[in-house]
């Protein structure tokens, strides 16, 4: 079995399953949000034009040498802004198995929290689309909620969501099914 979903390598993920453990869904966020990075680098890039035009009317008690160092420091600390983002987006995903849901995300910069459940513990699965945009690109939240209160699963700008939930649930109810036809020794 192939372990190259949507250009995502799970080769290392694959040795926390376990043996008899088939995967069945991994689900990322839509490309949308690389849309939203885009539009926050267009906006750099404009705001960096204005500047340079208008240094010399609005910046003129600033040096050239000075308001160059301000505008590597701007340039810097907005693409290290954009490169968080990036990741924050890119590194969210669930994983979900025959067994269980793993929920992978990335909360900031070098922060991660890794949530697992049993697939008999989820009680709910929910889709939402609201608004043009995630109705015309088909995008929106998926929300797993699980037995406990402290592990629900959420994914904010899930492709498909209807159709990735939908395939959720149909994982769960199979997954109950193949547990009630092997009885228990």
């Amino acid at each position: 079995m192939s372990l190259d979903i949507h250009g995502l390598n799970l080769v290392g993920l694959r040795n926390t399953f376990r043996p008899d453990e088939e995967l069945k869904l991994v689900l990322k966020r839509h490309w949308i949000v690389y849309m939203y990075l885009g539009f926050y680098a267009l906006f750099l890039v404009i705001s960096s034009i204005i500047l340079v035009m208008y240094h010399s009317s609005v910046f003129s008690f600033i040096s050239g040498d000075i308001f160059s160092v301000f505008l590597i420091i701007y340039w810097s600390a907005y693409l290290l802004f954009l490169y968080v983002t990036w990741v924050n987006n890119e590194l969210d995903l669930f994983v979900i198995t025959d067994q269980r849901i793993r929920g992978i995300e990335q909360i900031s910069f070098l922060n991660r929290t890794i949530s697992e459940c049993s697939l008999d513990d989820v009680k709910e699965v929910n889709a939402q689309t609201k608004g043009l945009l995630e109705n015309l690109f088909n995008f929106g939240t998926v929300s797993l909620h699980t037995a406990s209160e402290n592990s629900n699963f959420v994914m904010h700008f899930a492709p498909a969501p209807i159709d990735n939930a939908s395939i959720i649930r149909n994982v769960i109810q199979n997954n109950k099914a193949n547990k009630i036809e092997q009885p228990t020794i």
